[in-house]
């Protein structure tokens, strides 16, 4: 019987309890996580990328935004 196993993967928090906007597709998941924003494809798990806030915590997110990132990630 096997007792130990190699991690294959490891999924880092993607949400927090803030703001959150999917893109129109519902692929792409924007989540505020303190005063940063996450952007995560919600069909692999992947990170896409990350903003860096101003010190200051994250209250709302719009979509607008969301389809800009995915015509920028598609090119």
């Amino acid at each position: 019987m096997k007792t130990t196993y190699e991690v294959g993967r490891t999924l880092q928090p993607i949400y927090s309890g803030g703001s959150l906007s999917l893109s129109e597709d519902g692929r792409i998941l924007a989540a505020s996580l303190g005063e940063d924003v996450l952007f995560t494809d919600l069909t692999n798990g992947k990170e896409l990328g990350r903003v860096e806030g101003d010190g200051e915590a994250i209250t709302s997110l719009a979509c607008e935004c969301l389809l800009r990132i995915q015509g920028a990630l598609s090119d």
